[in-house]
Parts: C-alpha cells; sequence; structure tokens
C-alpha cells in the first residue's frame, strides 16, 4: 500500500523530504520504486542516489530545465535524490516526472497531498512538457490497490486507462498547479485491449492437401515447423495459413503482446503476431539485446508465429541462439546495466530450398549445386536445433489449374478449418491446461493414453528409426494433436504413424 509521502522540516532551516512512488520495469512486470528529494543547508548542488542507469542520471539536466521553463522556482539549496530500492535500472525517462513532483514538494511549491495514494510516471521535455513514454504499459498491468492513482502523460493515459481504474493525464508540468482540472480520471476502454483475429484476405496454397494437413496439426498443437520445397511451392502462404487457424488472442494473450510492443516502442498489429525478419538480422536482433537489452523478434512474436524463411541462410550463430527459447518459452538478456527476461512462447515456421540453387529433386529443373555446396547448405541446421522441430514436410508446386482455380472453396476450407482447430485446442486446454507442445515430458503417457499393444508398437519403432528421447516426445505431442482433431481420447498407432511420418521428413528419424 502506498503511503503518505514523508515530510520532514527542521525548525529555523530550509532542510526538507519528500517521498514520491513509481514503478521500474523488469522484464514486463514493474516494481514499486520510491524516488526521495531531500533539501538541505549548502553549495547548490544536486546528487542522485541509488540509480545506475545513465538515462536517469541524465534527468537531472531534463528535469531543472521542464522545472524553470514551467515557472516553478529551482532550489537554492543542497538537492539530493535518493531512489529506493538502491540499483534502479532503468532504460527509459519515466522517471522524470517522478523527481520533479518530489522536488517540487520538497521545496514546498506544491502540496504535498498531490502525492497521496499516487504513482508519477512520464518524460519530461525542457519547456515542461510531459511527453509519450514506452514501456508504461508493464506498470499500468502491475498489482497495486484499487484506490492508487495513476499521473502519467496524456498520450499514454488512453491504452493505461485499459488495464487499471484511476488514470491521470498530464501534458505539461505546470498542470500540477491546478490538481482540481485533472482529477477526473480517464474513462476505462476495454477495447484497448482486443486483439482479435485478423480478417484481411491472404492467399491460401491451392491443391495443397499435405500442406493444409500439416499447418492444421500445426496450428492445433502450437508445434514448430519446417517445409522443404523448390521455391514457388507455397511455403510463405503456409506460414501465413497457420496464422489464420490460430483462434483469436485471449485478454491475457494481448494484453501481454501490447506490453511487449509497447517496451520495444512499437505498434502491436491486429490479430496474432506474424514476425518475418530477414535473413540478415543479428543474433541481437533476432532474441533481444542492445544495450538496454530490449525484447527481440522472438519476443515480439509471443503468442504468435515467428517464420524464418530461407533458414539456412541466417548465420549460424543466430540459428543456434534459437535452441534455448524454443525449449523455455522466455529468454533472458543480460547487459552490464540491464538484465530483463521476457518471454518468448512463440511458433517457429521455417521454411527452406531443398539445395542452394532451390531446385534439387525438381522434375522441371535441373539442379546446378555441387556436392560440397549442398553439404555445407545442409550443415547450417545443427541436430540439437532440428531436435526442436515437431514437423518436417517437403512441399511440392501446386497445378497451374489449381492455383488458377477460384478461392472461393479455399475460404470454406478456411473456416472449417479454423472450427476444428478452436475445437482440438479448447479440449486440450481442459485436459491439460497448456497446448500439445507443451506438454511435460512426465505427463505425455498418461495423457496420451497408449495401449499396452501401441505402447510396443512404439517402442519397436522407435528403436528402428533411432529415435531419441526428445524426439520419441514429440512425436507422441505431434500424435496427441492429431487425436483431439479426430476427437479421440486414446492416442493409437494410427496417430503415431502419421506423427512419424512427419518426423522422418528430410532425414531426420534421428532427431
Amino acid at each position: 500500500m502506498l503511503g503518505r509521502p514523508v515530510r520532514h522540516y527542521r525548525q529555523g532551516s530550509r532542510m526538507s523530504l519528500a517521498r514520491v512512488a513509481t514503478r521500474c520495469r523488469q522484464g514486463i512486470s514493474a516494481s514499486t520504486v520510491w524516488v526521495e528529494a531531500h533539501l538541505s543547508p549548502g553549495l547548490p548542488t544536486i546528487a542522485l542516489v541509488g540509480a545506475s542507469a545513465t538515462v536517469v542520471k541524465d534527468a537531472k539536466e531534463r528535469v531543472r530545465s521542464a522545472i524553470i521553463s514551467s515557472g516553478y522556482r529551482w532550489p537554492d539549496a543542497r538537492l539530493t535524490i535518493s531512489f529506493s530500492p538502491a540499483g534502479v535500472h532503468q532504460a527509459t525517462a519515466s522517471l522524470d516526472l517522478p523527481i520533479a513532483v518530489a522536488i517540487l514538494i520538497a521545496s514546498r511549491q506544491i502540496p504535498a497531498t498531490l502525492a497521496d495514494g499516487a504513482e508519477f510516471y512520464g518524460e519530461l521535455g525542457l519547456d515542461g512538457r510531459i511527453l509519450a513514454t514506452s514501456g508504461l504499459l508493464a506498470a499500468g498491468a502491475s498489482q497495486r490497490e484499487p484506490s492508487v492513482t495513476l499521473i502519467t502523460p496524456s498520450d499514454n493515459a488512453p491504452a493505461i486507462a485499459a488495464l487499471c481504474d484511476n488514470v491521470v493525464g498530464l501534458a505539461n508540468l505546470g498542470d500540477l498547479r491546478a490538481p482540481q482540472r485533472w482529477s477526473q480520471s480517464v474513462p476505462r476502454d476495454d477495447k484497448s485491449t482486443s486483439n482479435g483475429r485478423s480478417v484481411s484476405p491472404v492467399p491460401l496454397p491451392a491443391g495443397q492437401p499435405g500442406l493444409w494437413r500439416a499447418s492444421e496439426i500445426a496450428a492445433t498443437g502450437g508445434h514448430h515447423m519446417l517445409m522443404s520445397g523448390e521455391p514457388g511451392a507455397g511455403k510463405t502462404m503456409a506460414a501465413t495459413l497457420i496464422k489464420q487457424l490460430l483462434p483469436e488472442l485471449s485478454h491475457r494473450e494481448a494484453l501481454e503482446t501490447q506490453i511487449i510492443f509497447d517496451i520495444a516502442n512499437q505498434v502491436p498489429p491486429e490479430g496474432r503476431v506474424f514476425q518475418s525478419p530477414h535473413h540478415s538480422i543479428s543474433v541481437a536482433g533476432l532474441v533481444g539485446g542492445t544495450r538496454q537489452a530490449t525484447p527481440g523478434e522472438i519476443s515480439l512474436a509471443h503468442h504468435g508465429v515467428l517464420f524464418l524463411d530461407e533458414l539456412p541462410e541466417f548465420s549460424l550463430a543466430t540459428i543456434e541462439a534459437l535452441r534455448q527459447p524454443l525449449e523455455a518459452g522466455e529468454i533472458r538478456i543480460s547487459r552490464s546495466e540491464h538484465s530483463h527476461s521476457y518471454p518468448a512462447k512463440f511458433q517457429l515456421i521455417a521454411a527452406m530450398n531443398p539445395c542452394p540453387c532451390g531446385y534439387r529433386d525438381s522434375p522441371t529443373t535441373p539442379c546446378r549445386c555441387s556436392v560440397s555446396a549442398l553439404s555445407r547448405y545442409n550443415q547450417k541446421l545443427s541436430g540439437p536445433l532440428l531436435d526442436r522441430i515437431d514437423l518436417f514436410i517437403s512441399v511440392n508446386r501446386s497445378k497451374l489449374s489449381d492455383v488458377m482455380s477460384p478461392q472461393n472453396q479455399l475460404l470454406d476450407d478456411l473456416k472449417k478449418a479454423q472450427h476444428r482447430v478452436a475445437m482440438a485446442r479448447a479440449s486440450a486446454m481442459k485436459r491439460q491446461g497448456a497446448e500439445n507442445s507443451r506438454i511435460a515430458g512426465g505427463d505425455l503417457m498418461m495423457l496420451c493414453a497408449l495401449s499396452s499393444a501401441t505402447k510396443q508398437w512404439l517402442e519397436r519403432t522407435g528403436e528402428r528409426l533411432q529415435l531419441s528421447g526428445r524426439g520419441l516426445h514429440r512425436c507422441l505431442r505431434v500424435a496427441r494433436t492429431i487425436a483431439d482433431l479426430s476427437e479421440q481420447q486414446e492416442v493409437t498407432q494410427f496417430e503415431l504413424s502419421e506423427a512419424l511420418v512427419y518426423r522422418a521428413h528430410l532425414g531426420q528419424t534421428g532427431a
């Protein structure tokens, strides 16, 4: 609970102390930080204590100019600004406003009651404007007492008001002189967090029943998939098909998506996220990093699809960086001044050509690749990475007659597939509370409900195909998804056979 601001006056001196509440982001959450301003007799100096980030230490110059530009008096005394708990790491300038408020209260230029039960956020311009600040949604979504009021930049207020009550938007530091003008909070609009299914039409793969089937399985269970096929076979369309098959985001998922995009200072897309970075992307760009430990593409794709086209063209370091987040569903980024954990529960959909020229085994175009070039191409994909992919599928070009046919039937097929996916995902969530791709290894046998005969068959087949333990578990998860699409409680040899077929593509049966 936020208490009243601390005010201490020493008789016959100018010493005073003020305490203001705010929050600093840690990943996609935010913890309470107290900003204290202490005025004491001495030479006019200012010192910041307890903050390590450079952007916070630079705040004293912005705050000083903003206070003077807004018509306030800069204290003619020794000024100490303290942050508690000590060691505040803040990548944005959202501490500017609470620092200014603490100084103005300590110097008795605004009423101390303004800080009662309130939290302050916002970057200050040199002219006193309270500027829009990135990363504030994490603070707005944090747990707090219902009576607490959030004082934010006016441009941020509508979005934050969708997450909590009692939000006040300020445009200028001078507005603190007349609190009666901004006592009315911004109305809450829950529509601001809506992130429904996109309705924009996109091309659908035609004459590809096998590709549709694999895409439906991938969307239902949240399985990672790797497609291989010559240029123009429809791999990119299959990736967008999976995005369309996914159900609408829940309120919690939409909120997490908005928070991550707000931290990255980007506008979240409508519907499920579909991130498709170029193969020249750096490791920091993909997994996150930079000096401020900002989220990368894998976190931006949280609850959505990460599509990596031309997978072998990505650098080896970039591809290998995917291994840990694919397994854990989160990524921890540590830099000299910042260390944050970001969620990364994305669905990896990757595509590649069968060879560097793209026409290996093509019935129409001869392959121009040497044996050594083909070997170097395939070596870019390590066994540990492939071990974390559930579905492997070869894609062939569609017949031109299928491509030229009307899309009406495909749209009908899409609607039917969306319904099947939604029903199967709902069944999985009711059964284990998570997607089938995230079933714990210890629960697989129980949730698949294999008969004794089926279990013996799987053991013999797994030994013959030289499946690893992880490979076996992934086959079981895919089989569980196939059974859900058929509305079956028990996984049979039929579902396991189909799952093994997807594992056997590209010769990755040993994965």
